[in-house]
């Protein structure tokens, strides 16, 4: 099998064998909930507990209108968040715009389309699954999570006519024009380093996707995929214009091992917020079919043990063109160790940033996965 042309090897089969160390004055943030008045998704288990992306849209006098998606079935909402004069949040549930079949241009029985997230160029709503295998029972591939589409909007608050696809195979395009040959990790469990993308953004006429594998573990390193938006979802992308960034997280100049990226978001036109988390995935919960499979597919190279580890979710700003990456914090507070797997910008004035986060994993019933955070850039 011909191996992937990487700067940095996947070659070399690993076990991780612990969390990372980092040093002990580490930047954190510490995100303040955002309550809801009425539950999320109507309150249906699956998808009120599994928020995964969040995209918002300002409409002035500290009102924005947001769609947010869950992961896990399928599912899109809209939702309403107002700023009071003290600068305290509150959430309003708009309309469920998808659930179960929901949107047309996802044809199929099978619900679990595994939205993972949501970006816009101001016209549209760009939403991707996880492109991966499932993570529990027999880790087999599953083809309905290949999803990318483009819904568009009616003023940057509603949604209106009929979503767009990107299939499959020009996806796998994709996949292989990055030069990172990306390919040969599709179907292939998570377990393993298979290809699991959980970020997504749009920038400059381009989408950017984030992977939380496969990655480098030593290295601390993981990857994004970019193209421009209009040659993917007509079919025809070239491969010089499908492109590769692989970025090496490092806090207090220590790698930050096992890490993934878990969510992206536009930062005005030239720099990027990058969300982090651990790439690896636990293997609890598989069945015989899926034990035998991890144990004969991570033996092979390129494929290795991406075992789960205790990491903490972090926040960073990326500038594409040279590269720069800095570390704004790791989450603390009421969500440290809660997954964040979504960010909006909500307003930025003065290097004063104020963003919108959703956590996966908690159920609205209990707590609010969604959150606010300021923070104030130098």
């Amino acid at each position: 099998m011909k191996m992937p042309k990487v700067k940095t090897s996947l070659m070399i089969a690993f076990t991780i064998v612990g969390a990372s160390q980092v040093a002990a004055k580490v930047k954190t943030i510490s995100p303040t909930p955002v309550m809801c008045a009425g539950a999320l998704f109507d309150g249906k288990a699956k998808y009120n507990e599994e928020i995964s992306g969040v995209k918002c849209f300002a409409q002035g006098k500290g009102q924005s209108s947001c769609f947010i998606v869950a992961d896990e079935k399928k599912g899109l909402q809209q939702i309403s968040i107002t700023q009071t004069a003290g600068g305290k949040l509150s959430c309003t549930p708009g309309p469920v715009l998808a659930k179960k079949r929901g949107l047309w241009c996802l044809p199929g029985k099978k619900p679990e389309r595994d939205f993972e997230s949501i970006a816009s160029d101001g016209r549209s709503l760009f939403i991707a699954g996880s492109w991966g295998n499932r993570r529990k029972k027999s880790v087999m591939p599953s083809p309905e999570r290949w999803a990318l589409i483009a819904q568009p909007l009616d003023g940057a608050a509603n949604i209106q006519g009929e979503c767009r696809r990107v299939q499959r195979k020009n996806i796998m395009s994709l996949l292989k024009n990055a030069k990172g040959g990306f390919e040969y990790f599709a179907d292939t469990p998570l377990q393993c380093g298979g290809l699991n993308v959980e970020g997504m953004a749009y920038q400059n006429g381009k989408l950017f996707f984030g992977l939380r594998s496969p990655s480098v573990y030593d290295n601390a390193g993981a990857w994004v995929i970019t193209a421009k938006a209009n040659e993917l979802f007509a079919g025809n992308l070239p491969a010089t214009n499908a492109k590769r960034e692989y970025l090496t997280f490092r806090v207090n100049k220590k790698p930050i091992k096992g890490i993934g990226i878990r969510a992206l978001e536009p930062l005005g036109r030239h720099r990027m917020l990058v969300v982090t988390g651990p790439a690896g995935v636990s293997s609890e919960k598989i069945n015989d079919e899926g034990r035998y499979l991890i144990e004969t597919k991570c033996r092979v190279k390129p494929f290795y043990q991406n075992a789960k580890i205790d990491m903490p979710f972090a926040l960073w700003i990326w500038t594409p063109k040279t590269g720069r990456l800095e570390h704004l914090g790791n989450v603390a507070g009421p969500y440290a160790g809660q997954k964040f797997e979504g960010l909006s910008v909500l307003s930025f004035h003065d290097d004063m940033l104020s963003l919108l986060l959703t956590f996966d994993g908690i159920n609205n019933d209990e707590g609010s996965p969604i959150a606010h955070v300021k923070l104030r850039l130098q």
